[in-house]
């Protein structure tokens, strides 16, 4: 039995109702899962869960960009305004 099997038969039940208990109270989460397989050797199962506020905890954020790094750089846009203002968005 390869890892994702184990994962798809044995662990994704177990997160669907840890997953389904966060939402209910509103408990924010991470949670990774290396399961490489031969067609895939980078094969993950990433959860991340904002808190009832919908808002993310700052180590969750951290983590998240360790575990999935940005493989894009950021799109960077100014907007001038009619009244010669500027308006710089990024887009991460």
């Amino acid at each position: 039995m390869s890892k994702e099997d184990i994962y798809d038969n044995e662990i994704s039940p177990l997160m669907k109702q840890i997953i389904e208990l966060c939402k209910k109270h509103g408990i924010a989460m991470i949670a990774n899962f290396a399961c490489p397989s031969d067609e895939d050797e980078d094969l993950q199962a990433l959860t991340i869960l904002p808190d009832q506020h919908g808002k993310h905890p700052a180590n969750h954020k951290e983590a998240l960009y360790c575990i999935r790094p940005s493989s894009r750089p950021p799109m960077m846009l100014t907007t001038t305004h009619a009244d010669g203002g500027k308006t710089l968005t990024a887009i991460l």
